[in-house]
């Protein structure tokens, strides 16, 4: 049976292309796979967000891989890139608002064999030897971050990735001059993040025989978890990404194209807030060969230094004790664990309101009794000077406009005033937020939340006539929203009396 190439194609059909082919150029690599650039980034995933300025990193990983470049014929397979094994050199600094970076890859060794070809009487540059020991093309990346998470639901970033053609094409190790414009969104869960990615990749075709790698969409997929302090490791951090490609024109019925899809995982150990090692594993999803690597192993050290004493570590997250996920310098409780909304603080009778702050840290109450249950019996709903007056809260799902079943009790109370007390001809029911995320994101959930508060009295018998509703976002604060305590204040529902009639 004649020849057929996974990444390779008979070079007679290849001639037969258009005049632009060249079937002997190169010019690819066939691991299209790169380091993050980012210095708190996956392994090959950005992130989001940028290290506090004038943090410095550096990195070493050294990165093995089989099974690049595949002949098959008939169904034998022979590897004609066996083997590869890179040095990854990696440099980030921070300036704050914008991080820069520069990676430079170094191939130790290649193992190539082309005698499944030569054997068959192929001559000439399709066969020509790869060099073992050569360098590959120079990155330089910018990120800019647009969204920042810890005040969006998702952060989001801008990355420009430029690729100076400094290696060594004839030996798979360039692309030729590139440039990948990519965005990056990051959402944090806790101890976990999540970090995706979208580019595309603007480069000059690069061919070996039939098989065609030129520009098109490139993505990431990354997820990691901060795992507990072990031994001498402050943390470990688990990481597990997929990374791959979507070329232009790609056809699934030619082998012109191969659309690069693999993946990888391993862990990050944290000795210091300054030094890291790392270790993980991969391998291609589909048929060994271009993008599809059939094994991959790598470990490597990051390194560096943090900007002044006490700011964010260079190559890691900082400090934390408690293992809460919450830094040090941002956790209020730092030796007790407590989850990242109420500032890293316990809140042991699950209240919302974190033990330090609660005057009844062991019985749950509304934020608006200081964390302390209502008195039994007391009522909960009266009136006041053009206000309804609440001794209890309305709940909803987080970041959603759907009240909360325990709240409903309450509103019922409050339907029931209202139908008592007809003269209040026209009452505002007005929606508040704390100032967790944007400005246009919690105004727009306070007037949902509102709305959905008057549809309910509606139900309840309250004509509708009498409710307008109001969203006012975090604009009208009654607490400060530097606590957790204040934030919880914050987040309300209140009752302005518009329009009052004579009794």
């Amino acid at each position: 049976m004649r020849p057929r190439l996974i990444l390779l194609v008979a070079l007679f059909v290849a001639q037969r292309a258009a005049a632009a082919d060249d079937p002997t150029r190169r010019q690819f690599d066939p691991d299209p796979a790169r380091q993050a650039l980012s210095i708190d980034g996956g392994f090959t995933t950005e992130t989001a967000s940028a290290a506090p300025k004038g943090t410095v990193r550096f990195a070493s990983i050294f990165d093995f891989a089989g099974g690049l470049l595949v002949l098959q014929q008939g169904n034998q397979r022979s590897d004609l890139l066996a083997s590869r094994g890179l040095l990854h050199l990696l440099a980030g600094w921070s300036l704050g608002r914008m991080e820069v970076a520069a990676h430079l890859p170094v191939a130790l060794w290649q193992n190539s064999d082309f005698s499944p070809l030569t054997s068959q009487g192929v001559t000439g540059p399709l066969v020509d030897p790869v060099a073992s020991t050569t360098l590959g093309d120079l990155r330089l990346g910018a990120k800019l971050p647009v969204l920042d998470a810890a005040s969006w639901p998702v952060g989001l970033a801008a990355l420009v990735d430029l690729r100076l053609p400094t290696g060594n094409a004839r030996a798979f190790m360039s692309d030729g001059l590139a440039v990948v414009p990519s965005l990056v969104a990051t959402r944090t869960l806790g101890p976990v993040r999540v970090d995706g990615q979208l580019g595309y990749h603007i480069r000059r075709q690069g061919q070996y025989a039939q098989l065609v790698v030129h520009d098109g969409l490139v993505y990431a997929l990354g997820g990691s978890l901060d795992l507990p302090k072990i031994r001498v490791f402050n943390r470990w951090r688990a990481i597990a990404e997929i990374d791959g490609g979507w070329p232009r024109g790609n056809d699934f019925s030619t082998d012109r194209y191969r659309a690069p899809l693999s993946l990888r995982a391993g862990v990050r150990a944290f000795l210091s807030s300054q030094l890291s090692l790392e270790a993980g594993a991969g391998t291609g999803l589909g048929p060994a060969g271009y993008g599809h690597e059939r094994w991959r192993a790598f470990f490597g050290i990051r390194w560096g230094c943090a900007p002044a004493a006490g700011q964010a570590a260079l190559v890691g997250p900082p400090p934390d004790r408690d293992g809460d996920g919450v830094p040090d310098d941002q956790d209020l409780c730092p030796d007790e664990p407590g989850p990242a909304a109420l500032d890293g603080c316990p809140d042991d009778d699950g209240d919302g309101i974190p033990n330090r702050e609660d005057k009844c840290p062991k019985e749950p109450g509304p934020p608006e009794n200081d964390g302390c249950p209502l008195v039994a019996g007391e009522p909960v709903v009266g009136i006041g000077s053009r206000r309804i007056l609440l001794k209890d809260s309305i709940s909803f799902d987080t970041g959603k406009d759907t009240i909360k079943k325990e709240s409903l009790p309450l509103l019922d109370q409050v339907a029931k005033l209202l139908q008592d007390h007809p003269e209040m001809k026209r009452v505002r029911v007005e929606g508040h937020t704390d100032n967790v995320g944007g400005a246009a994101y919690n105004k727009e959930l306070s007037a949902r939340r509102a709305a959905a508060v008057v549809r309910y009295l509606v139900r309840k018998g309250v004509e509708s006539s009498r409710l307008v509703a109001a969203g006012y976002g975090f604009e009208q604060p009654i607490a400060s929203n530097a606590t957790a305590l204040g934030r919880a204040k914050n987040r309300r529902v209140a009752f302005t009396i518009l329009e009052e009639a004579p009794q």
